[in-house]
């Protein structure tokens, strides 16, 4: 065929092909795209485009259909992307992509009081062999008919710790003796109820799904094969280092953590996930549950091993392929899982003080063991005597988040991505520490420019502190340079709510904790951030008429409430001028005439105050008293004391 031939083909096929456009959207642009289609192409074919014609029919019933799928097409975009995504379900499969796990629910706390009758000796001394030691898992019942549930503990609540224990006579004998005491202990507690399910599995299956059954499971609290071994909750199958719980001896210092905090390798493991219908769902490894699929990382020691080396060389090790081993875990098979949940009742769990008041499950340790027969029907009857209350009211249950709290969530997870950049990172990360593993109330970061570049802690250093171990990469020699140092100041609470330094152990914890977020190369100092102890003194004028007493109590109140150490951070001045804005607004005040601020220390007036002075006049400037170059703390300690006012009319 000639040449000029073939190009005709080509010309031929070009003007053949119909034009059409893609950027239609709606239901009006498709119709009219389509008559001007049909009236440019098909115009000798067809040309009635009256409403009732035929051909109308068709035009409108394409429009329709590609309206349709127009809008389908552009929903499905927009529930794929996290910020515009509007049905739940997709957006917590989405959250959950990202890492981020949004609850359905969210339990109530509350602080409640264990009282129980313990005997006294024949001196008249506490009987403290009777003393109880109760367990994790402890339950107690609420008075009111609505659907509650329980309160359950999450630490153990042992008796025989004097720390924060109220004892007090409760009856004496003739001699005037006491015969019994009244032994109250504080315990914190989380509403929910327990729960147990078990679940048969024969066969390895990669990636078992199980679905826990029914509502608002808010904690999965442990999963138990029938060979006694524990499976592990992990964020996500490829963790194999979990944190583990040690009980700790109890001790008289303050602050002092009921666990402390190991991490451990386990095959074992599971994640927690919500699935399409919104039900939570344990997740376990891809592995066949054969260990000799498990491989360690070759080191100095493993690659001259004989057996390892025919391991390695009579198997291949496809480094693409996890799922042939068990890098993502063991898959149960042969046993029969035990798994205990708990599901909370949400905002309903929010009661009232003095309405958790039955015991409903009391878990004990094996006190009787070391009690003879008659002590052991004493004890039992010291047991019938526990009471239970809360003076303060049960807060924190929450309803299900809404759709943009499930959206704003995840995306500020996305921005941590689970690891310490920023200070902020630091503090949210330290503060949400587990309060089993000690409390801290205050944290406060800084990059330290001024520390050596090698950081050696010495055996004198290390005095004080329990089972050092130097796998646990705290607080050892070590002698390697550093990039950054990173001085974390923390502080903790005292049992009277007072601001108080946070001991060793709960400081290893504390490192153990950041361990898997912070930055390899940045080096954590722990330190006991300062505290300034401070008096005010203040003199008013009362309008004529008004109540000096009641008006002196009110602006008392007022002070007290702003120096709330619950709102103070560490590096926060004090603006002398929002306090005076604050009293002059009180009912009653007429004008403010002396606002003063003095620096307590050191034991004064029969009271421990913080053993540091300071110099407020010389760090105030323009009315502003600035904190120390080291962080510090304001603290107005015992606001019944170092609040001193005076009025006139």
């Amino acid at each position: 065929m000639p040449i000029n031939q073939v190009s005709d083909v080509v010309l031929d096929k070009r003007i053949d092909r119909k034009q059409v456009k893609y950027l239609n959207k709606d239901y009006s642009d498709f119709k009219k795209s389509l008559i001007e289609f049909t009236k440019f192409y098909f115009s000798d074919t067809y040309q009635d485009f009256s409403d009732a014609s035929p051909g109308s029919i068709f035009i409108d019933m394409a429009s329709y259909i590609g309206d349709v799928l127009s809008y389908y097409t552009d929903h499905s975009f927009k529930e794929n992307l996290l910020a515009h995504a509007e049905e739940k379900e997709n957006l917590v499969s989405l959250a959950q992509g990202f890492g981020y796990k949004p609850r359905l629910v969210t339990p109530a706390f509350c602080t409640v009081s264990m009282s129980a009758i313990i005997p006294a000796d024949s001196e008249g001394n506490l009987e403290t062999k009777y003393l109880p030691r109760f367990l994790p898992g402890t339950s107690f019942a609420v008075s009111t008919q609505n659907d509650v549930g329980t309160f359950i503990t999450k630490d153990v609540c042992d008796f025989g710790d004097a720390t924060n224990r109220d004892v007090r006579p409760f009856s004496l004998k003739d001699t005037g003796l006491p015969d019994f005491y009244l032994v109250s202990k504080p315990i914190k507690t989380i509403s929910g109820t327990e729960k147990t399910i078990e679940r048969v599995v024969t066969t390895p299956t990669k990636f078992l799904k199980i679905e826990v059954p029914g509502a608002n499971v808010v904690d999965i609290k442990s999963v138990v094969d029938a060979e006694g071994n524990t499976w592990h909750q992990v964020d996500n199958l490829s963790q194999d280092y979990i944190f583990q719980d040690i009980v700790a001896s109890p001790s008289s210092t303050a602050v002092v953590p009921f666990y402390k905090l190991k991490t451990i390798k386990t095959n074992r493991r599971f994640v927690v996930r919500l699935n399409r219908n919104l039900k939570t769902e344990l997740i376990f490894g891809g592995g066949t549950g054969d260990l000799s699929d498990v491989y360690e990382n070759p080191d100095y020691k493993s690659v001259y091993d004989t057996n390892y080396l025919q391991n390695m060389t009579n198997v291949a090790l496809d480094t693409l392929n996890f799922t042939t081993g068990n890098s993502f875990g063991l898959a149960p098979a042969g046993t029969t899982l035990t798994i205990t949940y708990r599901v909370a009742g949400g905002v309903t769990s929010n009661v009232g003080s003095g309405l958790i008041n039955k015991t409903a499950n009391l878990i004990t340790g094996n006190e009787t063991r070391v009690l003879s027969t008659a002590d052991q029907a004493v004890y039992r009857t010291m047991l019938s005597s526990v009471t239970v209350t809360n003076d303060e009211a049960a807060r924190g249950g929450g309803s299900p988040p809404s759709v943009e709290q499930i959206r704003q969530s995840a995306m500020g997870y996305i921005n941590a991505q689970s690891r310490i950049v920023t200070s902020t990172d630091y503090e949210k990360r330290v503060l949400s520490m587990p309060a089993k593993y000690g409390t801290v109330h205050k944290a406060f970061v800084i990059k330290d420019d001024a520390i050596n570049a090698v950081v050696k802690f010495t055996k004198e250093a290390q005095q004080g502190i329990e089972s050092i171990d130097p796998e646990d990469d705290v607080n050892y020699v070590d002698d390697s340079p550093i990039n950054t140092n990173i001085n974390l100041y923390v502080l903790g609470l005292d049992f009277n709510g007072r601001l108080t330094t946070i001991n060793n152990s709960v400081k290893l914890n504390i490192k153990q904790f950041l361990k898997g977020y912070r930055i390899l190369t940045e080096r954590i100092n722990i330190v006991d951030a300062f505290r300034v102890s401070i008096g005010v003194d203040y003199s008013i004028v009362v309008y004529k008429g008004s109540n000096t007493t009641d008006t002196l109590v009110r602006c008392t109140d007022t002070i007290r409430k702003y120096f709330n150490i619950d709102d103070w951070q560490i590096n926060q001045p004090i603006i002398k001028d929002d306090l005076l804005v604050k009293i002059a607004n009180v009912d009653g005040v007429q004008s403010v005439t002396n606002l003063t601020f003095v620096n307590k220390y050191l034991q004064q007036d029969g009271s421990d105050y913080a053993p540091y002075s300071y110099n407020i006049e010389a760090n105030t400037k323009d009315r502003v008293i600035y904190p120390s170059a080291d962080p510090c703390i304001f603290e107005l300690r015992y606001p019944q004391t170092d609040i001193m006012g005076s009025a006139v009319q």
